[in-house]
């Protein structure tokens, strides 16, 4: 599944970041040690370079059992990244590919990169982009639903942690920001076994959400505990 977030650069502007999530359970792959990298110039937000993006990825996939592991894109450029069990023949390929839309400025290179420290480092996205993921797919489904994202409603957030003394000091800390206690919950088989969800009326718009589930995720860190998301209802003018 390929899933999408954003980045901010050295001067704080945002630039988006492709990547294939799936690959984290099987990282690194023995059997794909070449790290394969295309940067072309183009229109980030075209379809010439959705395009091409299929055709590279199937071209490489076909001729070399390559795996597309991920794409950035900033400032004019897209760059492409790709793992395979060897770089023969990748220069040929792409430029093949190339050619068949029209030709690209382009910047081009391989390397051996048995750690896929590209992927893990680079593109697989950190706690906070995993949950910016999250947020941007509960509100499409909202609002594919019908959802007034601007309408105040209760919203439930899981945090689960090792103690019940780290559970009760993230939330005796979290009461005073308007968080309740709906309930407890209790799960003896996992390494975090107290859990709570916490209430808080408040709009799910993607700025407000984005700040509410930060905050509530590094408040579960403070503790040792983790953060696993949220719900709600449908938001609706009656």
């Amino acid at each position: 599944m390929i899933e999408y977030y954003e980045l901010l650069d050295d001067e704080n502007i945002p630039y988006r970041c492709d990547v294939a999530l799936e690959l984290i359970d099987d990282a690194p792959q023995e059997e794909r040690p070449w790290l394969l990298w295309l940067f072309v110039k183009t229109d980030p937000f075209s379809e010439l370079l959705e395009a091409f993006t299929r055709d590279l990825s199937s071209a490489l996939e076909t001729s070399l059992d390559a795996q597309f592991a991920g794409r950035v894109i900033k400032d004019g450029w897209a760059e492409l990244y790709y793992y395979a069990p060897s770089a023969k023949r990748f220069e040929n390929i792409s430029s093949d590919v190339m050619k068949t839309h029209g030709g690209f400025a382009y910047e081009r290179g391989s390397s051996k990169d048995t750690k896929w420290e590209m992927y893990l480092h680079n593109l697989y996205p950190d706690p906070y982009g995993l949950l910016s993921i999250q947020n941007r797919h509960t509100i499409t489904s909202l609002i594919e639903a019908g959802d007034d994202l601007a309408i105040p409603r209760e919203i439930e957030h899981y945090l689960f942690f090792q103690t019940k003394t780290s559970m009760e000091r993230a939330v005796s800390g979290l009461k005073p920001h308007g968080y309740k206690v709906k309930e407890y919950v209790n799960d003896d088989e996992s390494d975090y076994g107290y859990g709570v969800v916490l209430m808080k009326t408040e709009s799910i718009t993607p700025n407000s959400i984005k700040e509410t589930t930060t905050s509530l995720y590094k408040s579960a860190i403070q503790e040792h505990g983790i953060y696993e998301g949220w719900s709600t209802v449908l938001g609706i003018d009656a």
